[in-house]
């Protein structure tokens, strides 16, 4: 082979290698404005499940700069890269999103080849981290999809929207300058963090909550000191009416350093608004963003929420608006409310802001913490507060057994005692009917037939007896052995109860271990209440809704004041007390008149009871004045 041929073949080669990787980092050209008009701008990508990242680079105005996004499997599992791996709900998501740029035509071409102005007044300029600058105008959205590969699939800049028409849009492929429009919806290619992940943080049902304490304090880190300011225990049952109830109201006071129990006032209630937004708002816990937490403490959190430090985890702890103390000394401070196990030789976390502790029907017990304020990392306010503030939550959950009420017991009923059998009393009887008529008169022996055939009749009658005193025996018996299986099924039912919320707590607890959740200003105040958030004055009645109760009835107090019915009609029938006897004029009896005002009616007690005797009827009426005065009436029906 001559060197001539061989340089032929190596240049093929490298012209082979070159196409390969070309083809590997292919982004479709857009062509021109003459042939690209009606055409699909992405002709290559025709399978949404080919799509197994997303990557969004946009400027974020709260950090006044450009931030990157990105979602995409990694180890198989959806996670989201640019904020620690953090478990991603994307599977669907990402194949909507991958949907909505299939077949993407192109409409018109306002510009092939605009100027630096046009591309801004577009809305297409690249989003370059290093070119951006503080008054860089038209930042558009960039969005690259990849396949598992890692090949790119899609490389675009999302632009303005079309005044005359917002579901026109300009777009530009990445490193090309022509400006074109399509028809296209971005809601699916957001590069928010909270529409990336499950909605549902705390798993919770609101329907199954039980209580929810809210300890309401301050801690300050530079003097170490903390500022306990009320304890409230509210008891939440969602059949009961009303629903919400105040359980304790503790108010610490400072001069004596001790908490002093209170209660609302004549003119204050609960308000139930808020209270029913704190429970829709910790159903529906929205985070912003996450902080990974360090490896030391996230293990120690991954079991049963409890806490073992080190100074690595101190400084984050601290770092995040959140402190270790004694839990015996914290606790001293605090009681604690139900029957959870607590080592006071541990360690408990102390947070800046209070906390709240949230018991459910399974024996789980939230704990939400709230620590320091992060400024201008966004998040969104609809109603109130600062949209750009935002702030740690640290939440853990622990075991409560006594959330779980103990199963209701049928007691056993007493079997019968045994004793001689009936039969045996009537023979023994009869021997010595039999041993007393030795010797006795011919008239005894002529009764002798007669008291054979009377022994014959006790016999069968013992013998029926006997019969029924084992039935009964039996019966209770069977009920005994009914009960006692009932008994044991719900006393196992309790434990297996008691097994899954124990479980149930170390898995919320992996959850939960490795991150610190960021919250939105909005939500903190929804569920960080205290005292003055959850009491108000009660409402003024008007006059008209004052005579009047939900179900349209008069209140207690106008009832009381109302004077007695009078008579019945003849058509209605009375129904007598439980207990009191009914009695009926026998024939040729008269019924007692009426009595006048202030006499007892002859119906209204039981009849006298006979001479020398006595009776409760007669102890409980005697010390009414109508009772002591013999009724007329009553004697002359006799």
């Amino acid at each position: 082979m001559t060197e001539t041929r061989k340089t032929f073949l190596f240049v093929g080669a490298t012209l082979v290698v070159l196409a390969v990787a070309w083809w590997v980092r292919y982004v479709p050209p857009a062509g021109d404005q003459g042939d690209m008009r009606g055409k699909v701008l992405f002709p290559a990508f025709t399978n949404a499940l080919d799509a197994a990242s997303l990557e969004i680079t946009e400027y974020d105005p709260n950090k006044v700069g450009i931030k990157t996004f990105k979602v995409a499997q990694v180890n198989n599992r959806w996670s989201i890269p640019s904020h620690d791996n953090y478990p991603a709900d994307a599977k669907d998501h990402l194949a909507q999103a991958a949907t909505s740029l299939i077949g993407l035509k192109v409409l018109d071409v306002p510009a092939s080849s605009p100027t630096q102005d046009e591309l801004a007044m577009f809305g297409v300029v690249t989003p370059d981290p290093d070119k951006t600058t503080l008054g860089t105008r038209g930042i558009g959205k960039r969005v690259v999809m990849r396949d598992a590969g890692d090949r790119v699939l899609i490389d675009v800049i999302l632009g303005n929207k079309l005044k005359d028409n917002e579901q026109l849009r300009y777009v530009r492929v990445t490193g090309q300058d022509p400006v074109y429009v399509v028809k296209l919806s971005d809601d699916k290619l957001s590069g928010n963090f909270g529409d990336w992940i499950e909605k549902d943080l705390l798993k919770l049902n609101p329907w199954d909550i039980k209580d929810v304490q809210l300890h309401d304090y301050s801690f300050d880190s530079l003097t170490s000191g903390i500022e306990p300011r009320s304890q409230i225990v509210l008891k939440y049952d969602d059949l009961g009416n009303p629903r919400w109830s105040l359980s304790q109201d503790l108010a610490f006071e400072a001069q004596s350093m001790s908490w002093k129990p209170r209660s609302l006032g004549d003119d204050e209630e609960l308000d139930t608004a808020k209270l029913d937004a704190l429970r829709t708002a910790l159903d529906d816990l929205k985070i912003v963003d996450v902080r990974k937490k360090p490896e030391g403490l996230s293990a120690s959190l991954s079991s049963d929420g409890s806490f073992a430090t080190n100074q690595e985890a101190l400084a984050d702890l601290q770092r995040a608006g959140f402190f270790a103390t004694s839990a015996g000394q914290f606790y001293r401070i605090f009681p604690p409310v139900g029957s959870r196990k607590i080592d006071m030789s541990g360690v408990e976390i102390i947070s800046s802001e209070g906390e709240i502790r949230v018991g459910m029907k399974d024996g789980v017990r939230y704990l939400l913490r709230f620590g320091r304020v992060l400024e201008g990392q966004g998040g969104g306010s609809e109603s109130g507060g600062d949209q750009n503030v935002n702030r740690f939550l640290l939440v853990t959950a622990e075991f409560d057994p006594q959330l779980i009420p103990e199963p209701e017991l049928q007691p056993l009923p007493e079997v019968p005692a045994e004793e001689g059998s009936p039969s045996e009393v009537q023979k023994g009887a009869s021997e010595n009917a039999s041993n007393d008529s030795t010797g006795q008169s011919a008239q005894a022996a002529e009764n002798s037939g007669a008291g054979q055939n009377g022994s014959q009749k006790g016999d069968q009658s013992g013998e029926t007896t006997e019969k029924k005193a084992d039935n009964k025996t039996d019966e209770v018996k069977a009920e005994r052995e009914r009960i006692e299986k009932e008994n044991q099924r719900k006393r196992d039912e309790y434990q297996e109860k008691l097994k899954k919320g124990e479980e149930r707590v170390k898995e919320l607890n992996a959850r939960f271990a490795d991150w610190y959740y960021i919250i939105s200003d909005e939500v903190y105040r929804k569920i960080r209440l205290s005292r003055q958030d959850i009491v108000k004055k009660k409402e003024t009645k008007s006059p008209a809704a004052e005579t009047q109760t939900e179900n349209g009835q008069a209140p207690t107090e106008e009832k009381a004041k109302q004077p007695p019915a009078t008579e019945p009609a003849a058509t209605e029938t009375q129904t007598p007390p439980v207990g009191a006897k009914q009695t009926e004029p026998q024939p040729g009896e008269m019924t007692p008149p009426e009595p006048p005002s202030g006499e007892a009616a002859p119906g209204d007690t039981e009849s006298p009871p006979p001479a020398g005797g006595s009776s409760e009827a007669g102890a409980a009426t005697s010390n009414s004045p109508a009772a002591s005065e013999p009724s007329g009436n009553a004697s002359s029906g006799k």
